[in-house]
């Protein structure tokens, strides 16, 4: 029996010739990922069992990996809890669409779908299709996709590549492998399969906590089947696409809560709003052995109490229940010394003051080993007494790409939203409370406003301040305003603006030319702004008289992340190191991008002696 098909096209060098994928980007941050497992799945289809029966089966799987593997989190994008709208060509969901693009393109250890699909993607609602998979750049955060869907994954049709194939040929991202369908599946079976792939998908396989192959994987969850329901064939239809020799990245090593305690140290065993907190935990390994020799980070992350959310019943039937943890407290970065570790957070006043338990989830990594622990013992809710008074917002401090950006610079398409924000009492990024959000608006657009929550990633060693980062997408040619508010966690809030102007990269472009100081004696800098971040360019700067000969060139590569070039200095000297004398000059600024694209500005200089 064929365990796996690894695919090996020409397309394949063909799409890695598709452009670089910037370092810059920040989409990659924290590696936490490898303890978030992603459950999808299709809308409703009328009333009765069988109208839920793709949110149900998702639901139960969701819950068994829960209940069986407490120290994974668990993310639920579930179709018809989101805003269906009818189009031209048809029915879409967008914010649950673009809700899966971010979770897969921020990583996860695994995602599985239940309900329609086929060649082309996931759900007639296009939840995913072939763009957004090629627009994946998470190449080092691959999940392991598990599709209970119809030939989402058919490799053997040389008329087409189809979309779970995509999902293993994307050369920037996409996923680590597929167990998934090749030919029409049907539901009850599906789901069956399923169970018996989730018996084996997270279980350590021996004392050095590796999990299991996915080649010896996929031939379990076969086996089982096979032996369960003898009778039944839908299990051919399902394939692995990928390497089996490979494991899933499930970390190894376990995380110890020791205390959750206030600044005094005395032991709390409910987090109140306006509280501060402080947490202390150390690294074991599966035998609960303190690893001493362990020296890295760790990103905490505290939760709010479970809700409970029900569907929209877009299609008719009626709401389906669900329960949910998506509400955060904090999440941040701390030192690992020593196989120890605390961090400290003030409880924001948005929480749900019901009581009831929350969740603490600790990710950790070094060099060479990682790990994960968590506890759901503290109880939320309620209020601290006699917490500090503080009536002043968060300073925001907004950028595009980087923080050589000034305001009006110009940018590619694709920019990235880049802030710093700095609070005494720390960001709120709960999402509890109606209009306090991490909100950036574009152009003035608030009714498509961004929520920016779940990409506010806190400093190292600190809850007071953290940087946010988002990619736009296809921005339009011309200029462009920006808009960021934040809240503290006492929801006192600051809003900072910027404006900045969008040149199409398929030319190349230049901006702010300047030398500084200028005027200037002895010794001065050269700054320009381009359209092409992520990029190697030659940079050529010649200075001339007013009379037109050439008195000192100036050359170099630079490499840019950003928008903004590092700055060339200049001593003032000319080509033979002689001292040129005071006046007007004027300069030419060059650059030649790796493509060859080529522009040029002139500008003047003044030198005083």
């Amino acid at each position: 029996q064929v365990l796996a098909k690894l695919l090996n096209y020409d397309r394949l060098q063909l799409l890695s010739s598709g452009g670089q994928v910037c370092s810059a980007d920040g989409d990659g941050g924290a590696n936490d990922w490898r303890v978030l497992t992603v459950f999808a799945s299709d809308d409703q289809e009328g009333d009765g069992f069988e109208g839920i029966i793709h949110m149900s089966q998702s639901d139960a799987l969701a819950t068994r990996v829960e209940n069986e593997h407490p120290e994974l989190n668990i993310s639920k994008i579930y179709l018809d809890a989101y805003q269906q709208y009818s189009t031209p060509g048809g029915e879409r969901y967008p914010e649950a669409q673009e809700e899966l693009r971010e979770r897969v393109q921020k990583g996860a250890l695994l995602v599985n779908y239940v309900g329609h699909g086929g060649e082309v993607g996931w759900a007639h609602e296009r939840f995913l299709d072939n763009s957004t998979i090629l627009g994946w750049t998470n190449a080092d955060r691959l999940p392991l996709f598990m599709t209970a869907t119809c030939e989402f994954s058919r490799w053997d049709d040389p008329a087409r590549t189809s979309a779970g194939e995509f999902v293993l040929l994307n050369p920037n991202g996409g996923g680590i492998g597929l167990m998934t369908t090749t030919r029409i599946a049907f539901s009850q079976p599906n789901f069956v399969l399923s169970g018996f792939f989730f018996d084996h998908a997270f279980e350590p396989l021996n004392e050095l906590g590796e999990a299991m192959r996915l080649g010896d994987m996929f031939r379990q969850t076969k086996r089982d089947i096979s032996s369960a329901q003898p009778n039944q064939t839908n299990h051919r239809n399902f394939a692995l696409l990928g390497d089996p020799s490979l494991r899933l990245a499930v970390p190894r090593m376990r995380v110890e809560i020791l205390a959750v305690e206030d600044t005094l140290g005395t032991p709390v065993d409910t987090l109140r709003a306006l509280s501060t907190v402080r947490v202390r935990g150390r690294v074991t390994d599966l035998q609960g052995v303190h690893l001493t020799g362990f020296n890295g980070l760790a990103i905490p992350t505290v939760y709010d109490k479970k809700v409970q959310q029900y569907t929209l019943a877009n299609d008719g039937g009626g709401p389906f229940p669900f329960g949910l943890r998506k509400n955060v407290i904090y999440r941040g970065k701390v030192t690992v010394t020593n196989g120890e570790f605390s961090f400290t957070f003030v409880v924001p006043k948005d929480i749900a003051y019901q009581f009831g338990p929350g969740r603490i989830s600790v990710y950790v990594e070094s060099l060479d080993q990682n790990g994960m622990g968590y506890t759901n013992d503290p109880i939320v809710g309620g209020t601290a007494t006699d917490v500090a008074e503080d009536e002043v917002g968060p300073e925001i401090d907004l950028f595009l790409n980087d923080d050589r950006f000034v305001r009006g610079g110009i940018t590619n398409e694709d920019p990235l939203l880049f802030a710093r924000l700095f609070d005494e009492n720390g960001i709120n990024t709960l999402g509890n409370s109606i209009g306090h959000d991490l909100v950036a608006v574009l152009d003035e657009n608030t009714d498509q406003s961004l929520v920016l929550n779940d990409f506010y990633e806190a400093d190292l060693d600190t809850y007071k301040s953290g940087e946010v980062r988002y990619r736009f997408s296809d921005l339009a040619e011309g200029e462009h305003t920006l808009r960021l508010k934040a809240w503290d966690v006492y929801n006192n809030s600051a809003e900072a603006f910027t404006e900045f102007v969008v040149a199409a990269s398929e030319e190349l472009a230049l901006a702010h030319v300047l030398n500084y100081p200028n005027p200037f004696t002895t010794y001065t800098e050269f700054f320009f702004e381009h359209n092409r971040p992520c990029s190697t360019l030659d940079v050529k700067v010649q200075v001339f008289t007013v009379s037109g000969r050439l008195v000192k060139t100036i050359g170099r590569q630079v490499a840019c992340e950003g928008f903004r070039s590092e700055p060339l200095a200049w001593d003032g000297l000319d080509d033979f190191g002689d001292k040129l004398g005071r006046g007007v000059y004027v300069y030419r600024l060059g650059v030649r991008t790796p493509e060859g694209d080529e522009a040029e500005v002139f500008e003047k200089l003044v030198i005083l002696r």
